[in-house]
């Protein structure tokens, strides 16, 4: 699978947790994530956002699937004009819902 294309403005918000060893959201907090994207595509009558990597699947999503998910999800609310609000959620996400990675 190729490498989700970002825009500069998205590309930076990961960085920024990534440079903090933040890899993606705990489950609690990843769905709270969707929920609000969901409503928000409903809301505008747009495609909703990809789903996160915690749900069941056929196979164990492995941490580098899960960060290509969340940047999934960033993109596609740079598209529609949601980046604001997602930056604002992850900034507010405690230190501790965030599945950590090794800088």
């Amino acid at each position: 699978m190729a490498p989700t294309k970002l825009s500069s403005s998205a590309s930076r918000l990961l960085d920024h947790h990534r440079l903090r060893g933040r890899a993606f959201p705990a489950p609690k907090y990843w769905d709270r994530l969707y929920q609000m994207l969901e409503e928000e595509a409903e809301r505008r009558g747009k495609t909703p956002p990809p789903p996160p990597m915690t749900h069941a699947l056929d196979h164990e999503p492995t941490d580098d699937d899960k960060m290509e998910r969340l940047a999934e999800q960033v993109a596609w609310a740079d598209r529609n004009q949601l980046l604001h609000p997602v930056r604002g959620f992850l900034e507010r996400m405690p230190t501790s819902c965030w599945v950590r990675i090794d800088k």
